[in-house]
Order: structure tokens, then C-alpha cells, then sequence
């Protein structure tokens, strides 16, 4: 613990105790009031311990070095930032202590919780409504053990949060570089391990850092080449075809349900395979929702209109059916997954399989294109024009 209570009953940071002081004072863990000692070296962060294994339910001694120093960290770098700070405060109406609490302005706290351990889901979601519910925002940061690498784990998903400006996005902390990493405009192509994103290093070291300047930047990071999206469709053809070679059970029972309907890999249309906003939200393998999705508009005649309710309802339809199922994201609201299907549908009318007719309804205009050779369908992908994707064009992380 960063923080503990002196014999005068002063809360006291071990930052500012001084070394090599005269007069002898005691320091009491703020939570259990049991006594605690001060560990303060020439390389460990300084700190309060308990003087033997105690069954505190708030400081425990399975503290880490790194979460240890990277509160102290954060801590240092909003002081910098004229950001007010507390550490480990108490909130009595949570019973808790979150690593950090902050104002970025005079109305809203936010916690600040900077997660180095293994957090149950369900743990996870307690603490996030829990502050929810009592009026604060919630940031949680990722320590080491947890930081994105190639693919996304179901862990790293709980943590997800959703920016209008720069998309989803989520925090990780390197202590040993004294540098905040913020991952966002994260997207997903033809599978989970298929990532897109940008990142961007801000070195809480530097006493310039300024929140306004993070700001700019994450919203002037350059597109990345067309090329590099047309691979990746390239790519999910591939893994299309691993998938079954290979007898992947959600890839052989996509293509079962797709055979029956008189299709195969090879004829798909390019539609399924093409990114949109918030994917990563879905579970379910993208080229199966959007085959059944298309397969449902597509039941209709040309010229028929299809409302944007119709199109809603069909949404929890498919929920219900397990048709579409969604990771755990507690921060992820459902009006965020139906933007989903709906960037689905805009995806279809740049394509001309629908046309717009009002805010709520589209027109089918023509049956999807199928494919009655690999060649064919790659040329197609190198051919494809991606000024229509908004959210596609991002960095892919290699």
C-alpha cells in the first residue's frame, strides 16, 4: 500500500516520508488499523507492508512490485497534470479503494483501477456497477501480464471501452517504460485473431504531457494503404479453408449450413467477408452472422422494402437463437452491438444490394454476387474500393 495512517492520524503517502528521520512513528494500514511498517530502498518503490501474513481484505501482501509502482506512477503524472489525485482513497458507501481516484472536472470522481492480477469476470462487473451506480467513472488499466499482443483474449475484452472519436479502445500501463499505452480504433476481420489498431505511447515521464495534445493525437493518427485491408480478405479466404481442412467445429458447422442452402466457401459472396464497425463485439464468426443476416434480406424481392424495426427485431431474433452471441464487454451497451447490424446495412447499400428510401427503411435492389472459382473471387477482393469504410481503414497490427 501506497498510503497508511500515522500515530496522529494523518493520512501519510510513502512517497513523502523521509528517510532516516529521528523520531519514531507508527503507521496503521488504513483499512484493518493493524500495524504497518515502511519499506523505502534506493531501487523499490516505497511502500507500507504488514508486519506478517494478514487476512486484510483490502491491502493483502499478494501486492505486486509493478502495482505497487505504477500507482505511484499514475499518481505522479496527474499531480504533474494540475489533475487532482488521491491514492488508495476510502469509499465508504463501496467499502472499497480504488488504486487511484481523480476529478477531471468539480462534478464527476473517477477511479482509476490498475489491474497487475487475475479478476474473475464477475468480480470485474461488480466493481465497474458498483461504481457506476455510486456516481463514478471507472478506468481500469493493464498491467504487464495482460498486455495486447497479437490477438485479443476474452480477459483483455472485459476491459473494452467504446469512444465516439476513436472507437473501442482500452488502457495498458508499462512501468518499465514509464509510458501509458492507450490501443484503440480496435477492429476485427475474418476472425478473432485477425486485430486491427492503432496505438499510441504517452511517456508519463515527460512534463509536458498535456490531456488535450493525447487527445489530438489519437484523432490524427494517418489511415493505413488500402493494400494491407485487401490482404486481410486474402487472408480470411485462407483461413476459410484451414478452417475445414484443419475440421474447426464453428467453421465445418458454418459450412454444413451454408451447403445446404446451395453454397460453398468458394461461392460466398464478398460481402460476408468485408469488415464493419464493432464487429469485435460478436462471437459468433462473422461470415456466419452475416450469411444468415443476408440470407434473411435476401429472401425478399427486389423492389421490397425492409424497415429499419424489421431489421431491429430480427437482431434479438437472432440473440435469441444463438444465432448471434456476443463476448463478455460489460462496458459495451446494446445500442452499441445493434450498431452492428446496422453498419451492416450501410455496408449493403454501398455494395447496391439495398438503396436508402428514408431514415428507416431500405429497398432491396439486387441479389449478391457468387463465385464459381478462388480466381475469380481474389480479383474481386484486389479490386474492391474501401473509401466506403469508415471504421476499416486502420493500422493492422502485425
Amino acid at each position: 500500500m501506497l498510503v497508511a495512517v500515522n500515530n496522529e492520524n494523518v493520512y501519510v503517502n510513502a512517497m513523502n516520508v523521509q528517510r532516516n528521520i529521528k523520531q519514531k512513528t507508527e503507521y496503521f494500514c488504513p483499512n484493518c488499523k493493524e500495524l504497518v511498517f515502511l519499506k523505502k530502498g534506493l531501487i523499490k518503490q516505497a511502500h507500507f507492508t504488514h508486519f506478517q501474513k494478514s487476512d486484510c481484505a483490502v491491502f493483502s501482501e499478494g501486492e505486486t512490485e509493478e502495482h505497487v509502482s505504477g500507482k505511484a506512477m499514475l499518481y505522479q503524472w496527474f499531480i504533474h497534470q494540475n489533475i487532482p489525485c488521491q491514492l488508495e482513497a476510502y469509499l465508504p458507501n463501496l467499502k472499497q479503494r480504488p488504486d487511484l481516484l481523480i476529478w477531471l472536472d468539480e462534478q464527476t470522481p473517477v477511479a482509476i483501477e490498475f489491474q497487475c492480477s487475475s479478476l474473475s469476470a464477475q468480480r470485474m462487473i461488480e466493481r465497474t456497477n458498483g461504481y457506476i451506480e455510486n456516481g463514478y467513472k471507472v478506468y481500469w488499466i493493464l498491467g504487464g501480464s495482460y498486455h495486447f499482443k497479437h490477438k485479443l483474449t476474452s480477459f483483455q475484452k472485459l476491459f473494452i471501452k467504446e469512444h465516439k472519436k476513436i472507437g473501442c479502445y482500452f488502457l495498458e500501463l508499462h512501468v518499465d517504460k514509464s509510458t501509458l499505452t492507450v490501443h484503440f480504433n480496435i477492429n476485427q476481420y475474418g476472425n478473432s485473431s485477425q486485430i486491427a489498431s492503432y496505438s499510441a505511447h504517452i511517456e508519463l515521464t515527460k512534463a509536458n504531457t498535456n490531456l488535450d495534445n493525447i487527445k489530438e493525437r489519437l484523432l490524427h493518427i494517418s489511415k493505413a494503404k488500402q493494400n494491407e485491408l485487401k490482404n486481410q480478405l486474402i487472408k480470411s479466404q485462407s483461413s476459410l479453408n484451414r478452417g475445414r481442412n484443419y475440421q474447426v467445429p464453428e467453421i465445418v458447422a458454418f459450412q454444413k449450413y451454408i451447403y445446404k442452402r446451395g453454397d460453398s466457401l468458394i461461392s460466398l459472396p464478398v460481402e460476408v467477408y468485408l469488415p464493419v464497425k464493432n464487429q469485435l463485439f460478436i462471437k459468433t464468426l462473422p461470415y456466419f452472422w452475416k450469411y444468415q443476416l443476408l440470407e434473411w434480406i435476401m429472401n425478399r424481392n427486389s423492389g421490397e422494402v425492409i424497415s429499419k424495426k424489421e431489421v431491429h427485431n430480427k437482431f434479438f431474433v437472432m440473440i435469441q437463437n444463438n444465432e448471434l452471441v456476443f463476448h463478455l464487454m460489460p462496458f459495451i451497451s446494446l445500442e452499441s452491438k445493434k450498431r452492428c447490424i446496422d453498419s451492416f446495412m450501410a455496408l449493403l447499400t454501398e455494395r447496391g444490394l439495398l438503396s436508402v428510401i428514408s431514415n428507416s427503411d431500405w429497398m432491396v435492389q439486387r441479389e449478391p454476387q457468387r463465385y464459381e472459382n478462388e480466381k475469380e473471387k481474389i480479383a474481386d477482393f484486389l479490386a474492391l474500393d474501401y473509401s466506403f469504410a469508415t471504421e476499416s481503414n486502420v493500422k493492422v497490427t502485425k
